[in-house]
């Protein structure tokens, strides 16, 4: 898939302590380790580029990414809930427990990252990219999708309810235990050693 890569044209190098002073997120590059605690509340990212940047100490309240790369970010348990989240790469990333529910995501990446937990609950996604992604005990619920591509994925024990999946190829990720209803299942692409795993999720059993 052919993703609408981040529009990050004159980013420059910048101190995020400044930054964080003068509420001004955009053509900016900042790169960890960051110290102190930060509360960043009613704020848009707009082509900025984070580097190696822990997110701890860094309340993130409402906001808006777009035109936006992590790289070598810790982003765990935070919350983007509702948010606009449009043209974004997580690179090597930490999004553990990391929460876009009621989230609208448009031409986002997810690359060689640690998603476990992550929740897409009632979100509306659409060009999306999972890559080299451990996404155990992911959730998605009545989740809108539109053209997503998944590769060598772990989706093992993951929770997939009322979300079309159809024409969605899962040939190359582990599904092992994953939980997820008939609607949901419709249409979808595995490979014939994953059909045993599917077909004891929907409670049928194989004779021998």
């Amino acid at each position: 898939m052919k993703l609408v890569n981040p529009k990050i044209e004159n980013a420059v190098l910048n101190d995020f302590v400044k930054a964080n002073k003068e509420h001004y997120y955009n053509d900016s590059i900042f790169k960890g380790p960051i110290d102190g605690i930060f509360n960043i509340e009613d704020a848009t990212f707009d082509s900025v580029i984070f580097e190696n940047v822990n997110f701890e100490n860094i309340k993130l309240k409402n906001i808006d990414l777009i035109d936006v790369v992590f790289e070598n970010c810790d982003l765990s348990n935070k919350i983007f809930d509702k948010k606009f989240v449009q043209r974004v790469k997580f690179i090597n990333c930490r999004l553990v427990g990391t929460s876009f529910i009621n989230a609208h995501l448009k031409d986002v990446a997810f690359v060689s990252s640690k998603a476990n937990y992550i929740n897409f609950t009632n979100a509306k996604m659409k060009n999306i990219v999972f890559d080299n992604v451990d996404a155990t005990e992911m959730t998605f619920y009545e989740t809108e999708i539109q053209n997503i591509e998944l590769n060598e994925v772990n989706l093992s024990s993951a929770e997939i309810f009322r979300t079309s999946l159809k024409d969605v190829d899962l040939s190359t990720s582990n599904i092992q235990n994953i939980m997820i209803d008939s609607f949901s299942i419709k249409g979808i692409i595995i490979d014939r050693f994953q059909a045993h795993e599917l077909i004891t999720v929907l409670g049928v059993k194989l004779k021998d």
